[in-house]
């Protein structure tokens, strides 16, 4: 019987479009993806010769590479599980011929977020249960303390304003020497975190909640479209509150109500970056936009057709 292959993509990181990388994975849809069966893919995109945006495969693993993140410089960082490391390359698009760097940290990692090149924390847990975070100065590596859960997202303002989310509904705040657990009123897996300022933060749920957070506390403010299905992601942008919602679609807060709205449905949205344009990963695509009105997006079926032929887990 014929393995049918299936791609998502995830964890797209940059200003815009044509200064973005993300991930990329390629699986037998049947036994969905497993490390060493399937492939993760690091790719690129930035602007053509013309007008059109260019989709690059940069590089490839059998291992799981959980996340990417594009510092403002155009540093690439991405973490790995299995092989328990951050990928480095200094300058994805001005020098793509360049080989990525291997930073072994010696945990399996779940992620990689950063400020700038001189300050980007890695995060994992070992299958003992033990936690890990690690910050880059732009030279090595260094462990910091960890919060008293599993870490699954960070973001920030600045070295001393980081929040990180987790498991068990795990919040808490890096005040550049030591972490402050919040209260929670979820106990639900947090996925994504987003710091808008000091007194506003947001984060979602794997069972569909939407909290808001301040310098005193955590709240539920709304629910996913369907009960128990998980929000994938969360952003503030152009004054707006904005939500990855998988398969139901990209989401924004109804004013300062709590209540969502479904703005794109044809996005699978599972991630977003907004640090210029909206840049929202989605499973069949990147997509951004610049008002929050049109879109645009790039990489339809690009791995499929690349990888067209290829044996699995054989690069």
């Amino acid at each position: 019987m014929a393995v049918r292959v299936a791609t998502d993509y995830y964890s797209a990181s940059g200003p815009m479009l044509d200064a973005c990388a993300f991930l990329g994975q390629r699986y037998d849809e049947e036994r969905g993806y497993k490390p060493f069966e399937g492939e993760c893919w690091v790719m690129n995109i930035q602007r053509g010769d013309g007008d059109d945006s260019v989709v690059t495969s940069q590089l490839g693993s059998t291992g799981w590479l959980t996340r990417l993140w594009r510092s403002p410089e155009g540093a690439v960082f991405v973490s790995s599980t299995t092989d328990s490391k951050v990928l480095f390359h200094p300058d994805l698009q001005g020098d793509p011929t360049r080989k990525f760097e291997s930073m072994k940290l010696g945990v399996p990692l779940n992620g990689v977020w950063g400020l700038d090149d001189d300050f980007v924390l890695a995060w994992g847990a070992t299958f003992e249960g033990t936690r890990h975070v690690f910050r880059y100065d732009g030279k090595k590596w260094k462990e910091l303390p960890a919060p008293d859960f599993e870490v699954r997202a960070m973001h920030g303002l600045a070295p001393d304003v980081v929040y990180a989310v987790g498991v068990g509904g795990g919040i808490a705040r890096w005040n550049g020497k030591t972490w402050k657990t919040f209260p929670s009123p979820t106990d639900e897996v947090l996925n994504s975190v987003f710091v808008a300022d000091e007194d506003e933060m947001y984060a979602t749920g794997g069972s569909g909640s939407l909290l808001e957070g301040s310098a005193h506390g955590w709240g539920r403010i709304a629910e996913g479209p369907v009960p128990g299905m998980p929000l994938l992601g969360v952003a503030k942008w152009k004054k707006g509150l904005w939500v990855a919602a998988g398969q139901f679609g990209l989401l924004k807060r109804v004013g300062s109500q709590n209540k969502l709205e479904c703005i794109k449905p044809n996005l699978w949205s599972v991630d977003l970056d907004a640090r210029k344009n909206l840049v929202v990963s989605c499973r069949d695509r990147i997509s951004e936009s610049a008002d929050g009105k049109a879109f645009a997006s790039v990489g339809q079926e690009f791995l499929l057709d690349t990888r067209a032929g290829k044996k699995l887990g054989k690069l």
